[in-house]
């Protein structure tokens, strides 16, 4: 390798010997030789035992780590209808995906058992939606788990349940040394009394949503929506307060002449427990005046800093064709709506696969090792397309494509068009048998029917 550097094969120079500038004045160097040493770090700020505390955070309200913000996020997702409503959107067309166990890609017998085995685990032994419910709390709090309960049966290693693990009671984050994650240790109420758990990595499926670094946190959904959520709930109380002075009006008194200080102290108290009621009247003394002042001049109707801050709010799950038609001014069209649909699902798309992922990598990974070994690939837990795609449009242009010979029928394109259409998958060899057998049928077919004809002349 020396003599070949020292020669300058193949432009390489020793490590020592400058590189040419690359544009922009930045010096080009590098070692002819890969370094195999991991020399940086992500920076996520963990402290302590494993305290996470997000650097770039501003708000002191989320700034002391997640656990302080769980319980905004609580208030937020309970007591608001547009937060609730866009947290439903996000979830609900994931729940109802049709979800697949797929072998892997030329799956070998064994590996075709493996992924029936899994898929009946998944399916039909264990409450698989509750389990997709649970870990997209990630969307709400910024991170989603469960532990693998396992036990016998049949002399197979099979899921007892997956048992949710709270985000409330996320505690602290250990990691190895390479910053990867060892252990979640909770803080939860158990037997009558506030207990940590230890729950190692390689006993849970951990969902983050928005990982950055190593923050295992995450950063919820929620956290966007909080600045509108905080300013719209102000507006509902100023609103309230508009509704309850201004539906009534503001009691208006005059003192009667010669009116003494007890008549003042008594006339205001009876100014300040005015109330609308279906029975109320007024009875004053000779001389005094008493009235309803209504607000004059224009006034500020919060009506409208209430839909804009909701729109915000689904804005941030990308969301705001759900309040069109809903704004008094511009309710837009339906392509836009369309169009905004689309990009919503997706983004949905994105966080149903990285939930499989989540599921695959953890869950069923070690669900097929415990049955088949590691040497079998474990099978993928992976969502149909989100998106309804317009088939009518894409069957036209296969169409259109063949006829032209540009585009040539083959397992591989069936393949493609079944995963798209989220139709039962199949495998390369299987496809190849099937059409052969179909081409022998149909041979066999011609041939019977051409001697039918010769034996009617």
């Amino acid at each position: 390798m020396a003599a070949l550097i020292n020669l300058g094969i193949a432009g390489m120079r020793p490590p020592t010997e400058s590189m040419p500038a690359a544009p922009g004045g930045m010096l080009r160097s590098f070692s002819p030789e890969p370094s195999l040493m991991e020399m940086g770090t992500t920076g996520t700020g963990i402290f302590g035992q494993g305290y996470i505390r997000e650097l770039g955070e501003y708000n002191s309200l989320f700034s002391g780590g997640p656990f302080s913000a769980y319980r905004t996020y609580e208030q937020m997702r309970r007591g608001d209808a547009q937060v609730a409503a866009t947290l439903m959107a996000m979830k609900l067309p994931v729940r109802c995906a049709e979800w697949a166990v797929q072998p892997p890609d030329e799956a070998t017998p064994i590996e075709k058992e493996c992924a029936e085995f899994v898929e009946d685990v998944m399916f039909e032994q264990i409450d698989f939606d509750r389990m997709l419910e649970n870990l997209l709390l990630a969307l709400d709090f910024g991170a989603g788990c469960h532990e693998d309960i396992w036990t016998i049966t049949n002399g197979k290693v099979v899921l007892k349940k997956t048992a949710a693990r709270m985000p409330l009671t996320f505690y602290t984050w250990t990691v190895d040394p390479n910053e990867d994650l060892a252990a979640l240790v909770q803080h939860g109420f158990h037997g009558g009394s506030f207990t940590e758990f230890v729950l190692p990595a390689d006993k849970i499926a951990l969902y983050t949503f928005r990982q950055e670094g190593a923050n295992f946190a995450g950063r919820a959904i929620l956290r966007e929506m909080h600045q509108h959520w905080y300013t719209k709930a102000a507006l509902y109380k100023i609103d309230a307060i508009a509704c309850e002075r201004n539906g009534m009006g503001i009691p208006v008194g005059e003192l009667g002449t010669d009116a003494k200080k007890e008549d003042r102290e008594l006339f205001e108290k009876f100014l300040r427990s005015v109330a609308a009621h279906q029975s109320a009247y007024v009875m004053i003394p000779g001389g005094y005046k008493f009235g309803l002042q209504g607000v004059t001049g224009q006034v500020r109707d919060c009506k409208e800093s209430i839909q804009h801050h909701n729109m915000q709010i689904s804005m941030a799950g990308l969301a705001q064709f759900m309040i069109m038609g809903q704004q008094s001014k511009g309710s837009g069209n339906r392509s836009l709506g369309e169009t905004m649909s689309d990009f919503f699902y997706l983004a949905l798309q994105t966080v149903a696969n990285q939930v499989g992922d989540a599921v695959s990598d953890n869950t069923i990974a070690r669900l097929a090792a415990y049955n088949y070994g590691t040497d079998v690939r474990p099978p993928r837990l992976t969502p149909q397309r989100l998106i309804a795609m317009k088939f009518d449009a894409i069957v036209d242009a296969l169409n259109k494509l063949g006829l032209a010979g540009i585009l040539t029928p083959d397992p591989d394109l069936e393949i493609w068009v079944r995963r798209q259409m989220g139709a039962p998958a199949t495998d390369r060899a299987t496809l190849v048998k099937l059409r052969q057998t179909a081409m022998t049928i149909g041979g066999n077919g011609l041939k019977a029917r051409g001697e039918e004809r010769q034996a009617g002349q």
